[in-house]
Order: C-alpha cells, then structure tokens, then sequence
C-alpha cells in the first residue's frame, strides 16, 4: 500500500466527534441536505463568522483539507462538505447530475439548509474556480472569497495547467497511469489502484516529495467508486469556456494565494488577481499545488490575516 494514503492517527483523531483547540472542545455535527437526485454530506465545526471550504478535484472529497485547515475552527465557523458522487454525497450520476450550474446549486442547498445569509468561501483548485461560479451567480450570498492554489478562469489556463503536467512526469508514470485508467478492477472502484494512481498523480504537485505523505488520508469509498466519471463530467465543462467577463464584477474582496511551483502557473493567479477588482494575490516560495501541506503554518497566517481585513455582516 503506498505510504501517501496510510491513515495517519493524527487523522483519525480528526474525525472524531469533537475536536479539542485552546482548551475547549469543539463538537463536529455532521448530516446530510437532500437535492435533486441525491444527498449533500457536510460537517461543521467551530463557532464565528462562516466559512464554507471547497474541495478540489473534480472526483475528489473534503478529506485530504479537513486535517490542514481544522485549526481554523479556533476563529471561525468552518463548512466542510462532499460534492455529488464523492465522500458521503449521494447521487445518481448522469451529465444531468454532474455538472458546474448544479455543483453551484448543491453550495447554495448547503447555505439556505444552515440558515446563513452571507458567507466566506475557501476555494482549493478546482473548488477555487467553483467559488468564483458560485460568486457571480450569487453575489449577495459572498461575504468573501479565497482562491487556493486555483484553477484559471479560462479553458486556455487548464489546457496550460495538463501541458504542465505532462512535462513534470516521466515515462514511466504515464505509462503506468495510462494501464491503470484501462485496467477493470480500477473502473469498478478498486482501491489500492486508485491510491497507487493517486500517487502517480498527485507527486507532481509538491515542491519537497518528503512532505508528500502529509496529505495521507482515508479514502470514502464513494470517491474511489465514483472519481473517474465525475472527474470525466466536470472536465468537459472546463475546457472551453471564459469566466473572465463575469468575474470582473464580482465585488466581494478575493484572497488569491499561489504557489512559485505549483502545477498551476503563477501567471493563472496573476489574470485572476488582475480581473478580479478587489483582489490581493499572495505568492508563497518554495511551495506546490498543496500549499497548506506543505507549510501550513504560514498558510494559515496569510488566511487569517486577510480575514482580519474583512469588513461587514
């Protein structure tokens, strides 16, 4: 079994029913919000103003954020949920299911089931464009919005993103990514291929590999079942498309933080920064795609500070 995804017992202390942060406990409720041919998982934690956590992926789940950002449950309100066909999210998956304008819908069932008005968005890579998606559409719901390590808002940048990847890994790796994705005990969900694939994957985006087997997590077998043809559905959608127009009008004030090294190109971040109007860009040194892996302490100070700056109800 590869060592990227032995649950660590740090991790499963995590997923307790409470979590203990400056001496106090802070229980976790976690339930489900029923949609449209399905179910929506999330979990809450801490107490404060909202922020609602996006995963990235697409056919990924919340499991591999919710170690690296829990601490920030000390000041705020923290969302963490599963998009439809991953980690607990039921769903009957179809084009008609899996795609972004219901993704967007899924966040906003999320929102009106916990009774909130406004909230902060926390966005990593494809959950950063998803926030931005949820953002134009609607503005009055965003008290704020942070891109992590996001994907750009144009199909040109994702097209950059895989020619990026393609250099970053040998011809080994491919090859054997290539067998996997034909191999049929992977399609019908088998997981010690998929974490083996995942590996594969998942190397490029860090800066120091020793710290790759931080992100190690449990995998919902959901993920694993589901990941090739979610990931399959959402990426279609992203590939010829510019978000650009509309996200020149998005008001709320935008925290992009980047990486030097990550996968994603520093310029996708800078395009982001410069159509956004109230944007501040962030870039941090030495760093991959999983920024708040591989130094999350001074993620999580560059976080809180632009939180602080955050005005308004």
């Amino acid at each position: 079994m590869s060592r990227l995804f032995v649950t660590l017992a740090l991790v499963g202390l995590l997923f307790g029913a409470a979590v203990v942060a400056q001496g106090r406990m802070m229980p976790i409720r976690e339930a489900s919000v029923l949609v449209p041919k399905g179910s929506i998982y999330y979990k809450t934690i801490g107490t404060g103003q909202p922020i609602l956590i996006i995963h990235g992926g697409p056919g990924m789940d919340h499991r591999y954020l919710y170690p690296h950002l829990v601490d920030l449950a000390r000041d705020h309100r923290l969302i963490f949920y599963d998009q439809r066909g991953t980690g607990a999210s039921q769903c009957k998956l179809t084009d008609k299911t899996v795609n972004i304008e219901q993704f967007v819908r899924d966040i906003d069932a999320v929102r009106r089931h916990l009774g909130l008005n406004r909230i902060n968005i926390l966005g990593h890579s494809w959950g950063g464009l998803l926030g931005v998606h949820y953002t134009v559409r609607h503005p009055l719901n965003v008290r704020s919005l942070m891109l992590i390590n996001s994907s750009g808002l144009t199909g040109e940048s994702q097209k950059e993103f895989f020619d990026n990847l393609d250099k970053m890994r040998s011809e080994e790796e491919k090859e054997e990514i290539k067998a996997i994705d034909k191999d049929p005990a992977y399609i019908a969900g088998d997981l010690d291929l998929y974490k083996r694939r995942s590996e594969l994957q998942i190397k490029p985006y860090f800066f120091d590999l020793e710290k790759l087997p931080k992100l190690a997590y449990e995998v919902s077998p959901l993920t694993v079942k589901n990941n090739e043809q979610v990931r399959t559905w959402i990426w279609r959608q992203l590939l010829q498309y510019d978000l650009r127009p509309q996200a020149s009008r998005i008001r709320a004030p935008t925290f992009i933080l980047h990486s030097d090294h990550d996968v994603i190109p520093v310029s996708v971040a800078e395009e982001t920064s410069e159509t956004i109007p109230r944007s501040t860009l962030v870039v941090m040194k030495d760093n991959g795609h999983y920024s708040f892996v591989e130094q999350n302490k001074e993620f999580l100070e560059e976080v809180r500070k632009f939180l602080k700056t955050v005005r308004g109800p």
